[in-house]
């Protein structure tokens, strides 16, 4: 059989060199179609064998007996072959899932120390940078409410942090006005609809004046008679609607931003109590520069058990065990 013979030993070569599990796949499925071959190759001679036992010459027997021993061969190594390449398919694919979890370890790795170079310096200079924004902001807030208590008789001043928040709301925009003449059923206010307006009756001795009739089914109007009309003045208006104000979290007295190095000053800390006026003393003081930390060196003394003679036998017996 050279062809099963060349067949295997190309997938030999799969069993020992190859690092893509795919492709072991590809070949383990091909190699235990050989053991499925070289096995009915194998059952076919020993059948002939044992058929002939009795019957076939000497000459005869002992080369179905030789077929039979390099059929098993051929099985053997078939079923050789799908052991090893069982095993090489769970090495490339711990191989594969250790590569796997390394490129996640060094994708962590390289995020962490590119990171790690900007934030000391990064962090000082936003935090401060905030730090003053906040002071300016809690500065302009105590102005402004200071004003407001002594000058009420002048303009309004509104919140810098409420005009750019949106928290005075935003008003009601007027994108399109105009006149318009509707009917309206005599003692009442709202116009007749859009369908109801077209037929409405005018009074042909006056213009201003019509009647309208509504459908049997129609009980928007209360009754099935004739109602009395007048032609009436409106302005409609088409527009964005208004958002109402909200009460939002004063900036300077919520935001937080922690110091970066333990035990240093907080460049902004939150307080649900902080008016404008404490913030502003709050955010005003100079920061103290990083501490420095001092470790004492320290000794220390520790007494190691001895174990008696006859336990340290007993021990080392059970860990022989």
């Amino acid at each position: 059989m050279p062809k099963l013979a060349k067949d295997l030993a190309s997938l030999v070569g799969i069993a020992r060199k190859e690092t893509d599990s795919a492709k072991i796949e590809a070949a383990l499925v091909e190699a235990r179609s050989q053991i499925e071959v070289a096995t009915r190759e194998r059952e076919a001679v020993e059948a002939a064998y044992r058929d002939g036992l009795l019957d076939s010459p000497q000459a005869e027997l002992e080369k179905r007996l030789a077929e039979k021993a390099a059929a098993t061969v051929r099985l053997d190594q078939a079923e050789a072959l799908v052991a090893a390449l069982v095993q090489r398919l769970g090495m490339a694919r711990a191989a594969e899932d250790r590569a796997r979890r390394k490129a996640i370890h060094d994708d962590a790795r390289q995020k962490c120390d590119a990171i790690r170079a900007r934030l000391p310096q990064e962090y000082q200079h936003h935090a401060g940078a905030l730090r003053t924004l906040l002071r300016d902001l809690a500065e302009a807030e105590v102005a402004r409410q200071h004003a407001e208590r002594e000058a009420p008789e002048f303009e309004f001043i509104p919140s810098p942090e409420d005009e750019v928040r949106s928290g005075n709301g935003v008003p009601e925009e007027i994108i399109l006005q105009e006149t318009v003449r509707l009917w309206v059923i005599d003692g009442r206010v709202e116009p007749l609809t859009e369908d109801a307006q077209e037929k409405v009756q005018r009074n042909s001795n006056n213009p201003e004046r019509g009647s309208y009739t509504p459908p049997r089914s129609d009980h928007m109007y209360g009754s099935n008679g004739t109602f009395h009309c007048t032609l009436r003045t409106f302005t409609r208006s088409t527009y964005r609607e208004g958002i109402s104000g909200v009460a939002l979290d004063r900036l300077y007295a919520y935001v937080s931003l922690p110091a970066l190095h333990v035990y240093g000053d907080a460049y902004c800390t939150p307080e649900h109590y902080r008016g404008a006026d404490t913030a502003l003393a709050h955010l005003g003081g100079d920061l103290r520069p990083d501490p420095k930390i001092e470790r004492k060196v320290c000794e220390r003394l520790e007494l190691v058990p001895v174990v008696p003679r006859h336990e340290g036998n007993v021990t080392a017996l059970r860990g022989a065990a």
